[in-house]
């Protein structure tokens, strides 16, 4: 077993590993080398990433993600699975985060990635909270929107980006672990990404004011992609979130997206799942987000866990 850092001549690589545990647990490919890439804008691959070889032939892949949210997002190649790798991946991931102060580390896995599962809540981890990939597969046009009276969507104009900004904020703000983001990093991160497409980008207006916002994205995960949808308080219980989803159906469907997806918190304070399941969407898959609280170096249970009970 060797481990070293990926580079982006890795990326195709790292992306056939990725593929390969997804078809063995969802049944069908999402990440493409795009979407990887767009993934590695936010890392550090010197030192937030790591690729465990076998034999010369990659077996695992992690990556730590500490903006805006602390996570690790790990694969293991289904041949490489009983080898020791997801526990190895499990070990560089805790120790590089105690080294950096994280307090508190999360690791998000599928639902029926029962083998995962055993490995983490046996290092000490525990389930935070539940998520859904939502889909739905058009087969006709979608459903035309029915707008409130006074009520239409528009393209974000690239001048009220703050504004816009603004609003993302206050309708994501009691959502769970909701980390504020500041307007300058989140314009680096996204505005300026090499791959936004601002005509997907939506604001509702009721005069000047925005009522509503959606982030769309043409081609992610090989699907349409809502990647942000949400009503402000004062006009939320009238029909605009289902009127602004439809519209961004449409919106996609009319760029020759068939199938269009989005994430989810299975506990969304908003009843966000009724209002997807309302427009024809449906559970394509779960996952677990566990977390695990670390101790700084040198503490009791801050070493490196040697569990090997289940080694993905």
């Amino acid at each position: 077993m060797n481990v070293r850092r990926p580079t982006e001549a890795d990326a195709a690589a790292v992306r056939d590993l990725i593929t390969a545990f997804e078809t063995h647990f969802i049944g069908e490919p999402e990440m493409r080398t795009p979407d990887l890439l767009d993934n590695w804008r936010e890392l550090d691959l010197a030192k937030d990433t790591w690729l465990v070889e076998i034999d010369g032939r990659p077996a695992g892949y992690a990556a730590l993600f500490t903006k805006p949210r602390v996570f690790v997002d790990a694969y293991v190649h289904p041949e490489a699975w009983g080898r020791g790798v997801g526990a190895r991946l499990a070990e560089l991931t805790e120790v590089e985060a105690r080294q950096r102060g994280i307090k508190l580390l999360r690791n998000g896995v599928l639902a029926n990635d029962k083998r995962a599962h055993t490995l983490l809540e046996a290092r000490g981890y525990l389930i935070a909270r539940h998520f859904y990939r939502m889909v739905i597969k058009l087969d006709a046009p979608p459903t035309a929107p029915a707008w409130p009276e006074g009520l239409r969507p528009s393209r974000l104009d690239p001048q009220e980006a703050r504004a816009f900004h603004a609003v993302l904020e206050e309708v994501f703000e009691d959502e769970w672990d909701h980390e504020p983001e500041p307007f300058d990093a989140w314009r680096r991160r996204r505005l300026e990404a090499p791959s936004v497409d601002l005509s997907l980008w939506f604001a509702v207006k009721d005069g000047t004011e925005i009522a509503a916002i959606a982030v769309c994205d043409p081609d992610r995960f090989g699907m349409g992609w809502v990647g942000a949808i949400g009503v402000r308080e004062a006009w939320r219980r009238r029909g605009l979130g289902l009127a602004l989803l439809r519209h961004c159906f449409a919106e996609l469907e009319a760029r020759g997206q068939k199938t269009i997806g989005l994430g989810v918190d299975a506990e969304n304070p908003t009843g966000a799942t009724r209002l997807y399941e309302r427009a024809g969407m449906h559970v394509a898959w779960g996952a677990a987000l566990f977390e695990k609280a670390l101790g700084a170096v040198g503490e009791p249970g801050s070493g490196c866990n040697r569990v090997r009970r289940s080694q993905v």
